[in-house]
């Protein structure tokens, strides 16, 4: 028995145990400025995976639970032997909500870690894993600190702007006085039109905290919360120094309007800042569409009717208004459309005007779409693209399809009938 006690105890000498809270379930308590000695050399790799840390290392578990609303830091600053990291979580061990993440705190020796956490509800239980950035263990001190939140962690006009499912809507222009934390980035929507260029800055003092500025499309990738900080993250365009003030620029040359994310990113651990953003070339603005083809007859007023469209190209938008002008005044009349061109002198009969439609021809006579020109001599529809007459049905159109749209009218007493000209719509 003695030999077997002997050989046992040489064993557990040989290979050193694992920490009792090397996973989350095994968490230790941390109580506020009561420094804690910790080795990582002999624990294992713990889930999810790491978003910062260039995916992490060996990690061991602390826990905390808040008294009060202050600002949460979780620091290994100038107090371990490796190249640490810090990442702290809200929920429960089996539901694991990533609050923030950080592998390099301002001004700690060694690329030592510092993590706030900002903005907690009282009662909140936390979970904090302390590892290392790309496979770096070692042994260290922990330290958990309380103090009331920096004036700039207050919530701004665009808030809950926490991720990219919540980002909020965008259009031109200077927002002024934002503010980021480190546990809540911005995040913004934006509409960039095809062959459009977008700008977009935020001006701030480094001095005060890093920011960093993303710009993600995001059916392909998002939010560095899950990406990752830096460069190579898949971002459509990145501003990631270590200055004041960030830059991006990005032109659309995808052939159709593009959804993008916006996100203001803060790097360190400073806890919070303030920030300008100033956007141009967000948004798709409605317009003239269209090309004209064809040649009008002149009519009763003097003039050759004309078409006209306004709106967006784009099929997705359903956001079209065709339009005739120059017609006899007090006239009744509807539109036509084909998907095809043509030329027809004269048809109609008691037309005296030219058909510039061919192939498969379909009017809009439906409720409300008998119009009359009244005293401006003219009329317009809005078009729904989604129900589109079609062969007496209706129909889609569709991305990469073309309409042409021309306006049949009567004109003056003894004078028949008459038509505009074409107008091609190509969507996108």
């Amino acid at each position: 028995m003695k030999k077997i006690s002997i050989l046992l105890a040489a064993t557990a000498f040989a290979s050193p145990a694992l920490a009792q809270n090397d996973d989350c379930a095994g968490a230790i308590a941390l109580a506020p400025a009561t420094p804690t000695a910790y080795d990582t050399s002999a624990a294992t790799v713990g889930g999810p995976a790491w978003p910062c840390a260039a995916g992490g290392a060996a990690d061991i578990w602390f826990s905390y639970t808040t008294t009060s609303t202050d600002a949460v830091t979780v620091s290994t600053c100038n107090n371990a032997s490796y190249d640490t990291a810090i990442e702290i979580f809200s929920g429960d061990c089996a539901n694991l909500v990533p609050v923030t993440c950080n592998d390099d705190g301002p001004g700690c020796a060694g690329f030592t870690s510092t993590a706030v956490a900002l903005g907690v509800p009282v009662g909140t239980d936390l979970y904090i894993r302390v590892g290392g950035w790309n496979g770096s263990v070692g042994t260290g001190t922990v330290e958990l600190t309380l103090a009331p939140p920096p004036p700039c962690s207050l919530p701004d006009a665009f808030e809950d702007n926490d991720d990219c499912a919540g980002a909020a809507s965008l259009s031109d222009g200077s927002y002024l006085g934002l503010t980021c934390i480190e546990a809540d980035n911005d995040y913004f929507a934006v509409t960039v039109a095809d062959g459009a260029t977008l700008d977009a800055s935020i001006i701030f003092l480094n001095s005060n905290g890093d920011m960093d500025l993303y710009l993600w499309d995001p059916l392909v990738a998002c939010d560095t919360n899950v990406v990752g900080q830096g460069g190579g993250t898949g971002a459509l365009a990145l501003g990631f120094s270590a200055s004041d003030d960030e830059v991006i620029s990005y032109t659309n040359t995808t052939g159709a309007p593009q959804d993008l994310i916006i996100e203001v990113d803060m790097f360190s651990s400073s806890g919070c800042n303030t920030y300008d953003l100033n956007v141009t070339g967000a948004g798709v603005t409605a317009g003239p569409i269209g090309t004209n083809f064809c040649t009008a007859v002149a009519n009763s007023s003097g003039g050759t009717a004309t078409m006209g469209a306004f709106g967006l190209t784009s099929a997705a938008a359903n956001d079209v208004t065709i339009s005739a002008t120059s017609l006899p005044n007090s006239q009744f009349g509807i539109f036509f459309t084909s998907q095809t061109q043509g030329f027809v002198p004269g048809a109609g009969g008691t037309s005296n005007g030219n058909l510039c439609l061919g192939g498969a021809i379909d009017r809009f006579a439906g409720p409300s779409q008998i119009l009359n020109s009244g005293a401006a001599g003219e009329f317009s529809l809005v078009l729904d693209l989604a129900n589109f007459p079609n062969g007496g049905g209706i129909t889609s159109v569709l991305a990469g399809e073309s309409r042409n749209f021309q306006a049949w009218f009567r004109d003056q007493v003894g004078l028949g009938s008459n038509f505009s000209d074409g107008i091609e719509i190509v969507f996108n």
